[in-house]
Order: structure tokens, then sequence, then C-alpha cells
């Protein structure tokens, strides 16, 4: 009983002292560099006292906020502006404006580059095609427009309206490509159509005489050839074979890269030979593609 008797008269002590109202010395002393956080304690615990809007809380603030105009130290001022943030009555700020609308409506574009922009925005929001600026035969004209970047959006754009209408021209884009950074472009675009429509639309032969937009067909036979209907296969592997035979460089290594996904162990022997007399570097590539070859 005596140890708890001397806990409560030292709580009450406590409390008494936190309930004591700071004395103008106190204020004066955030005046003071060395005594300036000790005043700011103080006064800080004083505030803390104050957890509901009452007379004596809005008296108190008003004090403390007068002593924040009156300051000419700024360090004073940001003490006493912190301790300001605890004053009941304050009314918070929003960090933003509640009354600003969500959506803003985008200027309508004039020249092609803007229409696109605004098509592609309408697209991401996935807005009703009454709304789109531009109608899949202006986009399709766009698609053969002389700057690269704006025929690749053009394309990129019809891909995700109508990809049926883009596959014909993605593919007739990429066999007039010359440019690796282009092929790369229209490749990946092609690979993004649906499996079946890249498939319906692969050419048995190619006809581009790039070499990056060979090696392109060659990497898009062996992403789709799974699609593709007996019918083709057989021409298509008539197509990839004399692939095999180049020097090393990037289409002949996509070309042995094909070669699991498009012939077979019946196809072995024509296969081997074609294997003969390469380079170094396509030595290792052939044998694992050989390596890889499934039964039917």
């Amino acid at each position: 009983m005596k140890h708890l008797s001397l806990f409560l008269a030292c709580a009450a002590c406590l409390v008494g002292t936190a309930a004591e109202v700071p004395s103008d010395a106190t204020f004066a002393d955030l005046a003071v560099a060395e005594k300036r956080l000790a005043a700011q304690q103080v006064i800080l615990d004083h505030a803390r006292t104050f957890v509901k809007a009452s007379p004596e809380a809005k008296s108190w603030f008003a004090r403390v906020r007068d002593a924040a105009k009156a300051a000419a130290d700024p360090e004073v001022q940001a003490a006493l502006q912190q301790i300001l943030l605890l004053d009941p009555n304050r009314k918070p700020l929003l960090p933003l404006n509640p009354k600003l609308p969500n959506t803003y409506d985008a200027p309508e574009g004039t020249t092609p580059e803007t229409k696109l922009a605004h098509l592609e925005r309408l697209l991401d929001l996935r807005r009703s095609s009454k709304e789109y600026p531009l109608t899949n035969d202006e986009l399709i004209a766009l698609t053969k427009n002389e700057d690269f970047a704006t025929a690749q959006r053009a394309n990129r754009l019809l891909r995700r309206i109508s990809p049926s209408a883009a596959a014909p021209l993605l593919w007739e884009r990429l066999a007039k490509l010359t440019q690796r950074s282009q092929v790369q472009e229209v490749e990946d675009e092609i690979l993004r159509l649906p499996s079946t429509l890249a498939a319906k639309y692969l050419p048995v032969e190619f006809a581009g005489t790039a070499l990056a937009a060979k090696a392109s067909w060659a990497r898009i036979v062996a992403g789709r050839v799974s699609r593709v209907g007996s019918k083709s296969r057989p021409a298509i592997k008539a197509a990839m074979l004399p692939l095999l035979k180049g020097p090393a460089n990037e289409l002949t290594e996509a070309a042995w890269a094909a070669v699991p996904r498009l012939f077979s162990e019946a196809d072995r022997a024509v296969l081997t030979e074609a294997s003969q007399g390469l380079s170094e570097r396509l030595v290792p590539k052939a044998k694992a593609a050989l390596d890889a070859l499934p039964a039917k």
C-alpha cells in the first residue's frame, strides 16, 4: 500500500507539472538558442493536454499564435507553428481540392500525330468507338505515312482496334523495311496479334530482301508455326531449308532456332546435310537444334 500511495503521489506531481501553464519567461527563452529546445518542449507538453476544443484551448493557442506572429527569429516561428498543429480547433487542409474534376476533356487534335495521340488516350480509357477521332480507313491511310514513327503508331492502334485489318499491313510493312530497329518494332506488333491471325497471314515465302527482315520472319515462324495448317507447313519448311546453310549471322541463327518447332525426326537426314560445313559459331546451335527434334 505504501508503494501504491507513493506511485500515485508521483503521478499527481507529474500531472500537475505537465498541466502548469508556461510563463512569459518560457516563451522568451525560445529566442535564446541554448534554452530554445527546453522551452519548446515545455510549451509542446502543455499544448498536448488540450485534446478537445474548449475555451481554455482557444485561449492558449491564441497566445501561441500571437507569439508566433511577434517572433522575429524564423526558428522560433517554425517551432511555434509546429505547436499550433495540435490546436483542436484547427481545420486540417486537404492536399487536393475535392471540387476539381476527375477527368479533363482533351483538346481535339488537328494533325495526324495529335489525332493518333487522342485516339490512343481514348483506347486506354476504354471509351466508345463513337468518340474515336479517326475511322479505320483513315487509320489505315496513316499506316503508310512517310514518317516511320507516325506510321508505326497507326499500326499499333489499328492492331488494338481491328487485328484482322492490321495483320496483312504489318507483314507488308515488314517486307519493305531494312533497318533492324524498325524491323524489331514491327515484329513485336506481329507477335502481339492473336496467334491464329499471325499464323493465318504468315507468308509461306517471305518477300523481304533485307537480312533483318528475313531473320524476323524466321523468328515469327518459330513462335507461331504450331498454329500453321498442315497444307502450308511443307512450303514453309522448303523456304526455311536454304536459310540454314548461310554464313553465321542473325538470319541463320534464327533459322536454326526455328528447326525444332518446324521440323521433326523424319527430317533429320536433310537437316544433317544442311549442317555440314557450317562455321564454328553455328555448329553448337545446329547440334542443339538436331538434338531437340521432336519424334513427330
